[in-house]
């Protein structure tokens, strides 16, 4: 069984929530506590839709919640398919050449992080210090792409989805 950064930094809290806000009241929300791992998008302080995968026994289990109440609907997805998409959101740009290239500035603010910036402030990535997360994002070409860091939650604070 492969494990994920993700897998090891829930563990490590003891759970660990957070949100990236983009534009248009959008958010995604990134966690996971014990063996369950989410990754919701919320727009207009609402929870669109949610994936959910389970790890037990070394085999995961992952579905799509959308919708409450009479509403809400479960589709089955596959297997690992939920860790897989927040490890792309999660360490989002991490793996990026650009990135890669650049000497990061610490930035010591309420959530001290990592700034990374390609060409005069084409791009800019932000990486939470404690976490490792990706925490915020620009680019000039794709201001749709940008996020920046809404919420973090760690240990007692995260409560998994139901």
């Amino acid at each position: 069984m492969k494990t994920y950064r993700f897998m090891e930094l829930v563990e490590k809290e003891k759970g660990f929530e957070f949100y990236q806000a983009f534009r248009d009241e959008v958010d995604w929300i990134i966690g996971g506590k014990g063996d369950t791992y989410w990754f919701a998008v919320m727009q207009d302080q609402s929870v669109k839709e949610t994936y959910i995968g389970t790890l037990k026994d070394g085999v995961w289990s992952d579905c799509k919640v959308k919708g409450k109440g009479k509403r809400k609907t479960v589709k089955e997805m596959p297997a690992g398919s939920t860790i897989k998409r927040i490890e792309e959101r999660a360490y989002f740009m991490q793996d990026a050449e650009w990135v890669k290239s650049r000497r990061p500035r610490l930035v010591a603010d309420t959530h001290p992080h990592y700034h990374y910036v390609y060409g005069f402030g084409d791009k800019a990535l932000d990486v939470s210090e404690a976490y490792g997360v990706s925490i915020a994002y620009s680019d000039i070409k794709d201001p749709a792409a940008g996020f920046h860091l809404r919420y973090l939650y760690t240990g007692k604070e995260v409560e998994a989805p139901k």
